[in-house]
């Protein structure tokens, strides 16, 4: 019996984990509820987050976009965002989070997790300056490289 069972529930694990190996995505909705943030300029620097995140992901997951595939649901904690300009502008504890939520086809295939891209695990997408300097968390330069974390991030789940 216990056998059967574990056999049962390996098979479930592996077609799940199959499921989310090169899934086709119809739908990517990012949330984020600018109001909520009540400093000016982290509204001003992530103003197009939702679409620019959106269209980051759908570049890395073109080759997998279909009708009948899963939807990708992304809700961007504000106030993280916030908390990155409170924090007098600093690079080191800068973070983009937000819940993601795949709801893709067939039984036990949907997931949700919590995703947090930290400003040191984004240096590999900021340009070589040659020097010692970081970017503020107010640059443009800071602003793409935390979006392209964050797509390849939730793209890397689904190829």
């Amino acid at each position: 019996m216990t056998r059967t069972f574990t056999t049962a529930t390996a098979a479930l694990t592996l077609m799940a984990s199959t499921a989310l190996a090169s899934t086709s995505v119809k739908k990517i909705d990012v949330d984020v509820d600018l109001d909520a943030i009540e400093n000016a300029k982290a509204v001003e620097v992530w103003r197009d987050v939702s679409t620019d995140l959106e269209t980051a992901i759908a570049k890395r997951l073109v080759s997998q976009l279909d009708d009948d595939g899963a939807r990708i649901i992304i809700d961007i904690d504000e106030v993280s965002l916030a908390n990155n300009f409170e924090q007098a502008y600093g690079f080191e504890d800068a973070v983009l989070q937000g819940d993601v939520s795949l709801r893709i086809p067939g039984l036990f295939n949907n997931e949700n997790y919590t995703l947090t891209v930290s400003s040191d695990e984004i240096r590999t997408y900021l340009p070589e300056t040659g020097g010692t300097e970081v970017p503020r968390v107010d640059s443009e330069v800071f602003y793409q490289a935390m979006i392209e974390g964050f797509a390849d991030n939730v793209a890397a789940k689904l190829q």
